[in-house]
């Protein structure tokens, strides 16, 4: 009987030891996947809010827009009456950041409207501008200046180089990390200066566009 009561006291220690570890992995275990979530899930709304962009990276927009201006007489939206209607423009760019939410780039246009005379004009600007860009989870905000020169085209006459300075303001929305949809509006101010002042004239234009921007 003595030695029976001290074999099951022996095998009750055995398992109480056994059990006892057993618990202590499984509470590790939980801690650890408790955790680790927690940390994940710190840092992915911090990224996707405020780090999109890193400095180094790239992007290649590409623009279709509307070109309405703005000075030369006729009424919103066809301006039909006035010297130019309504025309349009496409556009291709290269950005990189600098920083975070700073990029500098080049975008070069092609530019047309018709004319009273149902003839057409053209202009070709080349702009380098800089870009400040906030964002807010997987929208971006950016908003560019810039300056550059065009070449502008009226039936036999061309006007080179012409001054060109821009304003622009768009929202875009990060649809996959390498792509990004959204729309712009451009202000476009293109003086034209002759030795003779009473020759000089400006254009005034405004522009709504369709973006894609690819992210490498």
């Amino acid at each position: 009987m003595k030695r029976f009561l001290a074999l099951f006291c022996a095998l009750f220690m055995i398992s109480s030891f056994a059990f006892a570890d057993d618990d202590a992995e499984i509470n590790t275990n939980e801690d650890i996947d408790q955790e680790k979530p927690e940390d994940e899930e710190a840092d992915i709304p911090l990224k996707a809010s405020m780090n999109m962009n890193e400095p180094g990276d790239q992007f290649i927009k590409i623009s279709l827009m509307a070109t309405f201006p703005l000075n030369f007489g006729g009424s919103f939206p066809l301006y039909k009456k006035g010297q130019l209607s309504i025309g349009g423009a496409g556009s291709l760019g290269y950005h990189r950041f600098i920083t975070n939410w700073w990029a500098w780039g080049i975008d070069v246009y092609f530019g047309y409207h018709p004319t009273i005379g149902e003839n057409i004009f053209t202009y070709i600007p080349f702009v380098l501008d800089t870009t400040i860009q906030p964002t807010f989870k997987k929208f971006e905000f950016p908003l560019t200046v810039g300056v550059g020169f065009a070449m502008e085209n009226y039936l036999s006459r061309t006007y080179f180089p012409g001054l060109i300075l821009k304003g622009q303001a768009g929202v875009f929305y990060r649809v996959t990390p390498s792509w990004s949809f959204g729309t712009e509006g451009d202000f476009m101010y293109m003086p034209q200066w002759y030795e003779d002042s009473k020759y000089n004239d400006y254009g005034l234009f405004a522009s709504w566009a369709l973006v894609a921007r690819y992210h490498f």
